[in-house]
């Protein structure tokens, strides 16, 4: 199966392990190995994961070399007691940094071109504190050749998030004015906050030279884009691929199999496009 390029395997949300050794059947911290030969037998040559840390730079460097896949996508670490990232939190300028420099090096090491960078909870976060934060890892990132990507999060996936509205996300890239400062654009999010497919369409082409990145699931439940739900995909993908603003953009499959993974019915659905 030969699955284009511009389509990224999430090494967390799409893998189902089937070894003995898991007792029902799906393994959320199977070993790193069993994830890369599942995208690359599956026909992918790219996979994106959001949290990379629970395995050193050294295993990831020996199990890319056994799995060649390119690496698309990275989030930043999340914070010791669980939290979304501190980019908005006012006073956390230091653990910010800190967990900036953690991506920052995974993604040099491991030929990464994008970091994700968490913005945090509302609840304490603050406008300039995200601007001035974001310039700052603007400038960390360039000297790296990495883009730095901010993503709207619905609440059903993390309540309270500093980023939970697409207007208000817009509104900040445009502010922190970097060229490297770009959106991520996740349509199972935005359909969660009430845009329709051809309302997710009308954003993409108005805001495109600020996508960075794309994303996509099914709503409600995080299903496979193949699965019927709240996002037609097959006009989405089919405007993305025929759009000369959109079509270059990485996308990756952040969804969950309902039940038995079926890449060749999914093989059969991208390969339209």
């Amino acid at each position: 199966m030969d699955v284009k390029k511009k389509y990224a395997y999430n090494i967390g949300t799409m893998f189902v392990d089937d070894s003995k050794e898991c007792s029902d059947g799906y393994d959320p911290l199977g070993p790193l190995g069993r994830r890369l030969r599942d995208a690359s037998n599956a026909g992918f040559q790219s996979i994106e994961v959001a949290f990379p840390y629970d395995w050193s730079i050294e295993e990831w460097e020996k199990q890319l070399i056994s799995y060649p896949l390119h690496l698309e996508l990275i989030n930043t670490p999340l914070g010791p007691n669980k939290e979304p990232g501190f980019a908005s939190t006012e006073g956390e300028t230091g653990r910010f940094l800190d967990g900036l420099r953690q991506g920052i090096r995974y993604c040099k090491a491991l030929k990464c071109p994008r970091l994700h960078i968490m913005a945090g909870l509302a609840e304490s976060g603050h406008e300039i504190s995200f601007i001035e934060n974001l310039q700052k890892a603007s400038e960390m990132l360039e000297s790296e050749g990495i883009i730095g990507l901010i993503e709207v999060i619905s609440g059903g996936v993390i309540p309270g998030y500093f980023l939970d509205n697409f207007l208000k996300a817009l509104d900040l890239v445009r502010k922190i004015g970097r060229e490297n400062i770009k959106l991520q654009f996740d349509s199972f999010h935005l359909n969660c906050l009430g845009y329709s497919t051809e309302e997710i369409i009308q954003l993409m082409n108005d805001n495109a030279s600020l996508i960075g990145y794309v994303q996509v699931a099914q709503t409600p439940n995080r299903t496979e884009i193949t699965s019927p739900g709240g996002v037609d995909y097959e006009k989405l993908f089919k405007h993305i691929s025929a759009s000369p603003k959109l079509s270059h953009l990485t996308i990756g499959l952040e969804f969950k199999w309902q039940s038995v993974p079926d890449y060749l019915q999914l093989a059969g659905f991208l390969d339209k496009f």
